[in-house]
C-alpha cells in the first residue's frame, strides 16, 4: 500500500496537482539562506553512473515537500530545440533540462537559466579559437543561478559526465561548482576497489578548485552485495570525514532500452508499431540461420516474451513465424509476447507482412542501410553497448525511477 500512495502522490507532484497543497504556515521550512544550504550539485565519476537518475528522485521527493525547486544544468552536451516560453524564439537547451520541465512544468525558472551554457558541435574549437570567452560563459552560468537561487527553496544542480568533463574549456564541473559557490555530491558506481580509485581522481580535483565533497551515493550496486560495499565503502569514506549518503540497488528493468531507444541508436524508422514506442525488452536475439526458429524438432526455438528480435529482409519465412508466435500466444494465454522487430536489409517488407506485425502488436523497426557483415552483428554489437537514457515521455519508468532513488538515499543529508 505504501508503494501504491507514494505512486500516486509522485503522479499529483508531476501534474502540479493543487490538491494537498500545504498552507504558508504548514510548509516544511526550507534550508537557511546561505548558498551552501540552498543549493548542492549532484556530479560523477562517469557518464552513465547515474547523477540524472539520482537527480530525478531528489527533484520529486522535494515537489512532495511543497518547495519552490529550481533545477539547472550549468554546462549541457547534448542538445534539444525548445520554444522560450518568454520570447517565441527557439533555444538550444540540454536534453536532461527539457526532461525536467517537461515532466515538473511548476520548477522555478525559465530554459534560459536553466540550461545557461549548452555545447554545441564545434563548441570546442570556437572556444579555443577565442570566437567564445570562458569569462562570458562563466558569467552567464552565475548570473542565471542567481536568478535561480533568488526565486526559490533550493536549487538542484546536475554536473556533466564526470568532474573533469568541461577542462578544456576551463569550465569543468569543480570549476562550475567553486563559482557557484555549491558543494558536490558524487555519484559513484557499486563496487569498492575500482570504484574508490576512480572516486578519489574525481575528488582530487574537486580539492583542486577548493570545492567540497558533501558525500557520496553509490549507485547500481549488486543487491545481494549492497551490505559488503555499505560496510566497506564507509570504511573507506571515513578516513576522509565523507559521509555515505545513500546505496542504491540495480534494478532489471530501469536500465532496459526502449523501441525508442532503437530507434535513435540505429537510426531506424518505424514501419509499425510506433504507439509502442516505449515497450521494452528482457531479452535480445539476433536470428543468423534458417534453423534458429524453424526445421530443428528436438529443441524449442520459440521467442520469450519481452524479447527485441533482429533480422534480415531477406528471412520472410522467420518474420511471419514471429507474428505467428505472437498470434498463437495471444490465443492461446490471452497475454502478449510484448515483443519487437529489428528489420535490415535493402528491401523492405511487403504491406501484407507489415499489416500482419501492426495486427499482431509488434512494433517494428527498419534500418535501410545494411551493417558491414550483413548479417546483423554490427547492429546487435551497437544494441548491447548501449545505456538507457531517460525519455520525458516515459512518465511511468521516470516515476518509478525516482520511487527507486528515494527509497535508498538521505535526501535530507543531501541538502542539508
Amino acid at each position: 500500500r505504501g508503494v501504491a500512495s507514494s505512486r500516486a502522490r509522485s503522479t499529483a507532484v508531476r501534474k502540479g496537482d493543487a490538491r494537498g497543497i500545504l498552507s504558508d504556515a504548514a510548509r516544511p521550512p526550507p534550508p537557511g539562506s546561505h548558498v551552501k544550504r540552498k543549493a548542492v550539485m549532484v556530479a560523477a565519476t562517469g557518464q552513465h553512473h547515474g547523477k540524472t537518475t539520482v537527480t530525478l528522485g531528489m527533484v520529486q521527493a522535494l515537489l512532495a515537500r511543497n518547495w519552490n525547486i529550481a533545477y539547472q544544468k550549468p554546462v549541457g552536451q547534448q542538445t534539444v530545440p525548445v520554444i522560450d516560453e518568454q520570447t517565441g524564439e527557439e533555444l538550444e537547451i540540454d536534453r536532461d533540462v527539457d526532461i525536467f520541465k517537461d515532466m515538473w512544468p511548476q520548477l522555478v525558472g525559465s530554459y534560459s537559466d536553466s540550461s545557461p551554457v549548452a555545447f554545441p558541435p564545434g563548441f570546442t574549437r570556437m572556444v579555443l579559437d577565442d570566437k567564445v570567452q570562458t569569462t562570458d560563459l562563466v558569467e552567464k552560468c552565475k548570473a542565471s543561478f542567481e536568478r535561480l537561487l533568488a526565486a526559490s527553496d533550493y536549487v538542484v544542480v546536475e554536473g556533466t559526465g564526470h568532474v573533469g568533463v568541461g577542462s578544456i574549456i576551463d569550465l569543468n564541473n569543480a570549476q562550475v561548482a567553486a563559482i557557484l559557490g555549491l558543494d558536490v555530491v558524487l555519484v559513484v558506481p557499486g563496487g569498492i576497489g575500482v570504484s574508490f580509485d576512480v572516486l578519489a581522481t574525481n575528488y582530487a580535483l574537486l580539492k583542486l578548485h577548493g570545492v567540497a565533497l558533501k558525500g557520496v551515493i553509490l549507485n547500481k550496486v549488486e543487491p545481494s552485495k549492497m551490505e559488503q560495499n555499505r560496510i566497506y565503502y564507509k570504511k573507506a569514506l571515513d578516513r576522509w570525514g565523507v559521509p555515505l549518503m545513500g546505496i542504491i540497488p540495480s534494478d532489471i528493468e530501469l536500465p532496459l532500452l526502449s523501441m525508442k531507444s532503437f530507434a535513435q541508436i540505429l537510426n531506424g524508422e518505424f514501419l509499425c508499431g510506433q504507439d509502442k514506442k516505449l515497450r521494452f525488452f528482457h531479452h535480445t536475439r539476433l536470428i543468423v540461420s534458417p534453423n534458429d526458429l524453424m526445421g530443428d524438432t528436438t529443441c524449442d526455438r520459440s521467442i520469450q516474451a519481452h524479447s527485441l528480435v533482429i533480422l534480415h529482409t531477406s528471412r520472410i519465412d522467420d518474420l511471419r513465424a514471429i507474428v505467428q508466435q505472437h498470434v498463437v500466444h495471444m490465443a492461446a494465454t490471452g497475454e502478449d509476447l510484448a515483443g519487437g522487430i529489428v528489420l535490415f536489409g535493402p528491401d523492405v517488407p511487403g504491406s501484407a507482412d507489415i499489416a500482419a506485425l501492426d495486427a499482431a502488436g509488434i512494433p517494428t523497426l527498419y534500418i535501410q542501410k545494411q551493417d558491414q557483415d550483413g548479417k546483423g552483428f554490427d547492429l546487435i554489437r551497437k544494441v548491447m553497448n548501449h545505456t538507457h537514457k531517460h525519455h520525458k515521455d516515459d512518465v511511468g519508468r521516470i516515476i518509478r525511477t525516482c520511487d527507486h532513488i528515494n527509497a535508498h538515499i538521505d535526501l535530507d543529508a543531501v541538502i542539508a
